[in-house]
């Protein structure tokens, strides 16, 4: 029932809640004509004063305009619910104690990024110099080079390297993911888990409070704890309205050793090695494993979210300055992570630098396509001065509203010269861009607000490093296996897909 495309729209759009919230308001309103018909006037009169004023101070202030358009409609519609609800969701947006650790984090990153050996270490590729810089100044995540980086076309390729990985940790492993579910995938690494705890091999395990709802997080916090594995849900959900219930960990991070870290579309249930599905439907994930120096931001990321969330700052020297191997690999890697409180907007300039930079052709895959103005406004840019822009989709519901949504978009895409294709044998997963066989980049990021704003998500971006070549190659064989959304396609759709994607779309940042 939990993987039903309505169920998972309810679950997990906040907009659910205001269209009930609009219900409740229209109860109240009628209640307003039957019993207080005399002040019927004064009423609807304070509604359009108190509007106006919002609506001043809402697009005076900092934000993206869709983000500040989306909340008009509540706001001019039913004023007084509206700005309540604006209100509960700034009230709070994130636990004091997070903000605590935030300062922190940023300190940390600061000190470790200011080391001599990131500081004087040369950049051996002038011509993203300027990425670079961003990354390292704004995100606080170095370049690296000589990174050997493995690419899997799907998550069962990926799993049993994983397993040996695991299996031969010596000193730590962390395992962060969005979802964590009980099955054949979690029993196997569970077991891993378990025997290398007790040959005395620190193990943390931490997972989303909603993503893994289904093992009940806190009581499952215990349950590993009593097997000697160091756990913690982020932010388990409460029967309480706040923002910061919205700001999920949807990170894929698996570190062993600072030797190994996995990363991409993955969850640790099932259905992302193939094992809950039937053979008439595949799931088309993507997951890279890296190798050498680089791992280390991995292990960073990791330890600073860990703080984070267990309110304490332990010194992560010891992990960071593990020795692992050298390699002599061409290519630049830049593992980096985003989170939602700051402010910076780091995973959506990534790919828009991306996207901004290509001569030849930018080839991306995502499950979902909730685009906002600045992200349509460089794709259509680029199509319009002759790259080549195709982009991967899925033909099967996920989330039924997000899809109707993405929708909308996608038809805005295809008419501006923008190749879409569905995948069609089940559903594709995967978070890639790749451009000029040059650049890409892989992680979890999917292109919506979600992922872009309001969640902790990681990737690594890569240049010239001789995988790529494996990444592009693994899209053109996908897209093989997808057909073409064209317009005369896409005005073949259900005309209440096609219905319920346009209401919606006009609140798509809340999705």
């Amino acid at each position: 029932m939990l993987n039903n495309p309505v169920v998972k729209s309810i679950i997990y759009g906040r907009v659910i809640l205001i269209f009930l919230l609009l219900v409740i308001q229209l109860f109240l309103f009628l209640a307003f004509f039957i019993w207080l018909e005399p002040y019927t006037k004064y009423f609807f009169g304070s509604g359009v004063i108190v509007s106006l004023l919002f609506l001043t101070y809402l697009f005076n202030s900092d934000g993206k305009n869709e983000y500040k358009m989306a909340w008009m409609l509540p706001v001019m519609v039913i004023p007084f619910f509206g700005i309540g609800l604006y209100i509960l969701a700034h009230l709070e947006d994130m636990p004091k104690e997070i903000k605590k650790q935030l300062k922190l984090w940023k300190q940390e990153r600061e000190c470790i990024i200011s080391r001599p050996d990131f500081v004087n270490a040369p950049v051996p590729e002038p011509q993203i110099e300027d990425i670079v810089s961003y990354l390292k100044n704004e995100a606080f995540y170095p370049p690296y080079a000589n990174t050997d980086i493995l690419y899997y076309p799907n998550g069962e390729s990926s799993f049993p390297d994983m397993l040996e990985n695991l299996s031969h940790a010596k000193k730590f492993i962390f395992i962060e993911y969005f979802i964590i579910n009980s099955g054949f995938m979690w029993d196997k690494i569970l077991s891993i888990l378990i025997q290398k705890a007790a040959e005395g091999v620190e193990v943390r395990v931490m997972y989303d409070g909603f993503g893994s709802a289904a093992i009940s997080p806190v009581s499952y916090e215990k349950y590993l704890k009593s097997l000697g594995i160091q756990a913690k849900a982020f932010i388990p959900l409460v029967p309480v309205i706040a923002a910061y219930l919205n700001n999920r960990d949807h990170r894929k991070i698996c570190v062993v050793d600072n030797e190994y870290a996995f990363t991409g579309g993955i969850n640790i249930s099932d259905e992302y090695i193939n094992k809950a599905r039937n053979q008439n439907f595949y799931w088309k994930d993507t997951v890279i494993r890296i190798s050498g120096r680089a791992v280390r931001s991995f292990t960073g990321m990791f330890l600073e979210l860990w703080d984070l969330i267990n309110n304490v700052s332990e010194n992560q020297d010891w992990y960071l300055e593990q020795p692992c191997k050298s390699y002599s690999v061409p290519g630049i890697a830049i593992p980096y992570s985003d989170n939602a409180y700051n402010k910076k907007d780091i995973a959506e300039n990534v790919y828009l630098y991306v996207i901004s930079q290509a001569k030849k052709y930018v080839h991306i895959t995502s499950p979902y396509t909730v685009l906002d103005n600045q992200m349509m406004t460089t794709l259509i840019f680029a199509a319009h001065r002759g790259v080549e822009v195709s982009l991967l989709v899925p033909r099967h519901i996920d989330h039924y509203i997000t899809f109707c949504t993405g929708r909308t978009f996608i038809k805005t895409l295809i008419d501006n010269g923008i190749r879409v294709y569905e995948y069609t044998p089940g559903f594709i997963h995967s978070k890639m861009f790749i451009s000029d066989d040059t650049t890409a980049v892989v992680g979890s990021i999917n292109l919506d607000y979600r992922s872009l704003y309001n969640q902790f998500e990681d990737a690594v971006f890569m240049y010239k490093c001789p995988v790529i070549a494996c990444i592009e190659s693994d899209f053109i064989e996908t897209k093989a296996r997808c057909a073409e959304i064209t317009p005369e396609v896409y005005k073949k759709s259900p005309a209440m897909r096609r219905i319920v994607g346009r209401v919606f779309r006009l609140c798509a940042p809340l999705l």
